[in-house]
């Protein structure tokens, strides 16, 4: 779907796009500009941060079929330094 807005410039040359529209396009902190005959074209850059947590995946339930063995071993190792 094309849309037109108008958007007021200010006396720094920034351009504010209304926050319904940023949530709209995903802009949170950052932008890519394009400029191509004239036309420059804005896109959200997902963060870092965003894109790390959606590739990492944890495995709790290793962890925690893990942990009865793990005790035991450390109380096992404890034993052994207080004997």
């Amino acid at each position: 779907m094309k849309r037109r807005l108008a958007l007021k410039v200010d006396q720094k040359g920034r351009i504010q796009i209304p926050k319904k529209i940023r949530q709209e396009l995903g802009i949170i902190e950052e932008v890519s500009a394009t400029i191509e005959d004239g036309v420059m074209k804005v896109e959200p850059i997902e963060s870092i941060l965003d894109r790390l947590s959606r590739s990492v995946k944890f495995n709790y339930g290793g962890v925690e079929a893990a942990l009865p063995n793990l005790r035991k071993a450390a109380e096992k190792q404890l034993l052994k330094e207080i004997s």
